[in-house]
């Protein structure tokens, strides 16, 4: 929210423009629309980018934008016009690198968390219901609990750096990124995964 839109979020941004129209400023809308379309142009070149990958690294490629742009942000000159583009682009792009994300052959979203919420609350409803198959549903149930608890947590500790360290609060992004950039590649050397993990 630091720019009065939202970078990952494309629907959040529709519904902001559109309920705070009249009263936001033209400024803020502006960059509501930037958002969308240099998210969109990222998506779609993280599209092509997947589609011409050679081995599994891609997926830390994609990421690579994003990382540099979150570590780099509070040195720069404060300009929501270049930034967000920016930013939101490489949103994009990892967005579409990251599509497919499973937790034991269950899909999950890792940009948001309203499709998560959902399949947690439909494994519960599952699990209290005592339908047949409940180790399946617990699993399901305990892992989306575990991707919208994250969610969450990243959420309200964002929240609470941005009043103690400002912009500077971004390197918890940064920090998240090079922490994934390093696990994944690490697993995909240590199983073999170079040509297969596509």
């Amino acid at each position: 929210m630091y720019y009065h839109s939202l970078v990952a979020t494309q629907t959040g941004n529709i519904l902001l423009l559109v309920a705070d129209w009249r009263s936001s400023s033209m400024y803020h809308n502006m960059l509501r629309c930037f958002s969308i379309l240099f998210f969109s142009i990222g998506f779609l070149f993280g599209m092509w980018f997947k589609d011409h990958r050679k081995n599994a690294y891609c997926r830390v490629h994609g990421l690579l934008p994003l990382c540099v742009m979150t570590a780099i942000l509070p040195f720069l000159w404060p300009n929501a016009l270049i930034e967000l583009p920016i930013i939101a682009f490489s949103a994009g792009v990892m967005m579409k690198t990251f599509t497919s994300s499973q937790i034991e052959n269950h899909p999950f979203v890792i940009f948001m968390t309203s499709g998560n919420y959902r399949r947690m609350l439909t494994a519960l409803y599952y699990v209290i219901q005592g339908s047949k198959d409940q180790k399946k549903y617990r699993c399901q149930a305990v892992n989306y609990s575990f991707v919208v608890g994250s969610f969450m947590l990243g959420a309200v500790v964002s929240a609470l750096l941005m009043r103690f360290i400002y912009i500077k609060s971004i390197w918890l992004i940064t920090l998240s990124l090079l922490t994934i950039m390093v696990y994944y590649s690490s697993e995909v050397k240590r199983l073999g995964l170079k040509k297969t993990n596509l």
